[in-house]
């Protein structure tokens, strides 16, 4: 039996054997390298990661212009998908009397249906406006964990800069050996 397409094995392949940087430059030796029968595979692999992008997209680039600033995984099979999408949408916000008031109750009705991860189920996902105070709080210490790893390899980033400039070199590579070592097993 032939083995079963698996779209980011192939791309760990591409990735090892490939000295291109850039993932756009990968993608594209990726997709040459799928034949037609597995592109359908290879697109239901892909969609999920490209869905939730834009999810994120979609709620980094909005507000929350009511909230005080403090400070503080694959989808839905298709059908579950498409029964999400036939529920009813809230109405829409009531007129107001001022431009500045149905501003926010525009923004407000729009972040209401904002969509996001709500626990440790890499499928259970929700509106907003549909959760409560565990799928919210699950929301945050998620944030929280990744705004965590995302300053301590930023701390890392600025370790190293440190080290090139405190060592006269040009890049992390010319760093001395015995100071390469230091830094997480870096030297070989």
């Amino acid at each position: 039996m032939a083995d079963e397409f698996n779209l980011r094995q192939l791309v760990r392949e591409v990735r090892a054997t490939s000295t291109m940087l850039d993932p756009h430059l990968i993608a594209v030796e990726v997709l040459r390298r799928i034949n037609n029968e597995d592109l359908r595979t290879a697109l239901a692999e892909c969609l999920p990661a490209l869905v939730r992008e834009e999810y994120r997209h979609t709620r980094n680039h909005g507000t929350f212009p009511h909230l005080p600033s403090t400070p503080t995984a694959p989808l839905r099979p298709v059908q579950a998908v498409t029964a999400m999408a036939a529920q009813p949408v809230p109405a829409k916000p009531r007129p107001a009397r001022s431009a500045k008031v149905a501003a926010i109750r525009a923004a407000a009705h729009a972040w209401m249906q904002e969509v996001i991860h709500t626990s440790a189920d890499p499928r259970e996902w929700k509106r907003v406006g549909d959760c409560g105070v565990t799928e919210l709080m699950f929301a945050a210490q998620s944030r929280r964990e990744q705004a965590r790893r995302t300053n301590a390899k930023a701390a890392e980033y600025e370790a190293l800069a440190e080290l090139v400039r405190a060592h006269g070199v040009r890049r992390v590579r010319d760093l001395p050996e015995s100071v390469l070592r230091g830094v997480g097993g870096a030297a070989a």
